[in-house]
């Protein structure tokens, strides 16, 4: 059973880095670690208690002490000579005997002290920043450790290092109490009482090991880890769960639009006190649906563990369970099609009560597939729709990331090259989201530099990343790449110069062939907000449309395969104004509301004028794209001749060409 330190305790440690750092006594000491435990929440109102002890007076003489430089005596052999000579003297004086060094009075194996160690490197890093510990402090966390060793566990509480203290009093610290004419076994008894009134520190139970994992540890261990952006979904998540009930919140979004991010960022701001105060002292789980399920062959082995999980939840009312795609606890667990006990039911208790917090993640798909179907699941989260990042956001939001993977690398790279990824990524690799899409093209474009010899990455260790073919571009023919250049330009002047779409704006456009489509038109979101009213329904099919007309218009091309997707997303818009959101009257005077099974239950009848409602909404989209099309053919040309000499053009050499029309029409005029 291998020992692990509590989060506290590894927020202790860190306190004991930044105080030994500040004061700089030579190494870590007990001195320093009785600081760092007064500066802790959980001790400091235990010990609150032990007024006699006058605490403040000793805290403050403690810092004295190390700033004059103080040093534990990293010698063993002179740690034993000043101990024994101590304990005379205090044992003459005030008829007393401090405990013996735990190293001296104890037989205890040498794995000890290489679980010692290895807890400090898990607590806090690989050297500790070059700092020694004193013998005094390896006593006291080796006998913790035995403690817990003794009674079977596997964690190391606060306590557990608060009562080895005591047990382990040094020179300096019992020459402090003498100091505050403070009785040692006075001293002692006031604090044993206090330590053993001290409330239960959070620790994941040995049957969730694996499957419960607790993310403040994930940025106390790296307490410079900055998530960056994301501003208005967490003050979002901050007032709901600020609120009596139904506090529990699902974030669903597009694969890679830093869902988890939003979630590390919340339980970052926890750790650093950025929060609101309500939440300071509380601990963010995340749950690996995969590990709790796995292995359970047996009926009722994942709803055990997960009734496990939430006992824990309801013990600590300052509890944060982040469950990433939570879709999958929806039937998790059941033994069969007919089992209505999965993991989702087992949740929904402490859903509904202020025991904890949930917060889920998923995707769009999923959570239509499933939360679309369990109201009552679905009614106890609040949802909050987590867009893709625009452009302009998505290197601040990498800063920290960036940084992180130049160290792991050892390869630069500049903020030109990251704007670049970003350009090309959106034109080219379309699977993912940013800022995931940006964040991985960066790592791989640091291996292809590494692998090359280079200490920065270059446009060359960029190009050979993307799923763009350069290739095939210089090998179509003209009317192929010039077909493809209207069909791009005609959704992008519907966009650009409609008066109601202005929710959208134009970044990038390009007709270099990649995963499987010849052009694509980029678009970001804006702040702008939209009347999502009839005529705004109808530019946005006119959109769609634009490219196969302006293929007709342009070059007298009929029926392009190329226009599927377009003819689809023009066409499930239609069928939704004529179905569900009444812009019709042919379906009587008060609208009906079709879904799609009762669509497919309707008359012939009925079906006829659904679909010459829709046939007659996407004609009058097509006029209205022919209509802007027509009237900027000049400016179309001027396009379509420029980007079959690039292959692509951003959203400013877009509006420099736009420009530039626009100040030769007025001069005209």
């Amino acid at each position: 059973m291998g020992i692990k330190l509590t989060t506290e305790v590894k927020e202790v440690i860190h306190q004991m880095i930044a105080i030994t750092k500040e004061f700089e006594p030579g190494m870590m000491n007990t001195l320093v670690l009785f600081d760092a435990l007064l500066l802790n929440r959980l001790f400091a109102t235990s010990m609150e208690v032990s007024s006699s002890c006058k605490l403040e007076l000793i805290s403050d003489d403690v810092q004295r002490i190390l700033r004059n430089g103080y040093c534990e005596d990293a010698n063993e052999e002179g740690n034993k000579t000043e101990k024994n000579s101590t304990d005379a003297v205090f044992s003459s004086e005030h008829e007393t005997k401090t405990t013996e060094s735990f190293i001296e009075s104890k037989a205890y194996q040498e794995d000890d002290v290489h679980i010692f160690t290895s807890c400090i490197v898990d607590a806090c890093g690989t050297n500790c920043g070059g700092i020694d510990f004193s013998q005094d402090l390896a006593d006291v966390f080796t006998y913790a450790i035995q403690i817990v060793t003794d009674e079977k566990r596997e964690w190391v509480t606060l306590k557990d290092i608060a009562i080895s203290f005591s047990e382990n009093l040094s020179k300096a610290m019992m020459e402090l109490l003498v100091e505050w004419d403070t009785d040692i076994s006075e001293f002692q008894k006031n604090y044993n009482e206090a330590t053993s009134n001290m409330e239960q520190e959070f620790y994941i139970p040995t049957s969730l090991t694996g499957c419960v994992t607790i993310l403040n540890s994930k940025f106390i261990d790296n307490p410079n880890c900055e998530i960056l952006g994301r501003d208005a979904e967490c003050e979002e998540i901050w007032r709901n769960m600020m609120k009596k009930t139904k506090r529990n919140v699902i974030l669903v979004g597009k694969p890679g639009v830093g869902k988890s991010s939003i979630v590390y960022k919340l339980t970052s701001d926890i750790v650093n006190q950025r929060c609101p105060e309500m939440f300071n002292d509380f601990i963010v789980l995340s749950l690996d649906v995969n590990n709790i399920i796995s292995g359970t062959t047996l009926r009722g082995q994942a709803e055990e563990r997960f009734q496990d999980l939430i006992e824990l939840m309801k013990k600590h009312n300052n509890v944060i369970l982040f469950i990433d795609e939570i879709h999958m606890i929806v039937g998790a667990g059941a033994t069969s099609k007919d089992e209505k006990q999965d993991l989702s039911n087992a949740l929904k208790p402490i859903l509904s009560g202020d025991d904890a917090i949930v917060i889920g993640a998923t995707t769009d798909e999923e959570y239509a597939q499933t939360f679309g179907r369990e109201g009552a699941l679905r009614r106890r989260f609040k949802t909050i729709t987590v867009r893709e990042p625009r452009t302009t956001e998505v290197y601040d939001m990498l800063k920290e990331a960036i940084r992180q993977l130049e160290e792991f690398h050892g390869v630069r790279i500049s903020k030109k090259m990251v704007e670049m990824i970003i350009f090309y990524s959106s034109c080219f690799n379309h699977n993912t989201s940013n800022p995931d899409r940006t964040k991985d093209l960066i790592d791989v474009s640091m291996v292809t530099a590494r692998m090359s010899g280079k200490d920065h990455v270059d446009r060359a260790s960029i190009m050979k990343n993307f799923g763009a073919n350069f290739e095939e571009f210089h090998n179509m023919s003209e009317e192929m790449v010039r077909s493809t250049a209207y069909h791009e330009i005609g959704h992008f002047i519907v966009l650009r110069f409609s008066d109601k779409l202005i929710n959208r704006e134009v970044t990038a456009i390009s007709i270099i062939p990649s995963d499987g489509y010849l052009g694509v038109t980029v678009s970001d979101a804006t702040e702008k907000t939209v009347n999502c009213d009839k005529s705004y329904f109808t530019d946005l099919i006119a959109e769609s449309l634009a490219g196969r007309i302006a293929e007709k218009i342009f070059m007298k091309i009929e029926n392009n395969a190329g226009a599927e997707n377009d003819l689809e997303k023009a066409t499930k818009i239609a069928f939704k104004m004529v179905t569900k959101y009444g812009m019709t009257s042919r379906l009587g005077e008060n609208q009906i509301y079709l879904n799609d099974k009762d669509y497919q239950m309707q008359t012939p009848a009925v079906t006829e004028i659904v679909n010459r409602e829709v046939q007659k909404i996407l004609d009058e989209s097509a006029k209205r794209a022919t209509f802007l099309l027509n009237k900027y053919k000049e400016l179309v040309e001027e396009l379509v001749n420029e980007i079959t000499k690039k292959g692509m053009l951003s959203g400013k050499e877009l509006n420099s060409i736009i420009e530039l029309y626009e100040q030769k029409q007025a001069v005209t005029v």
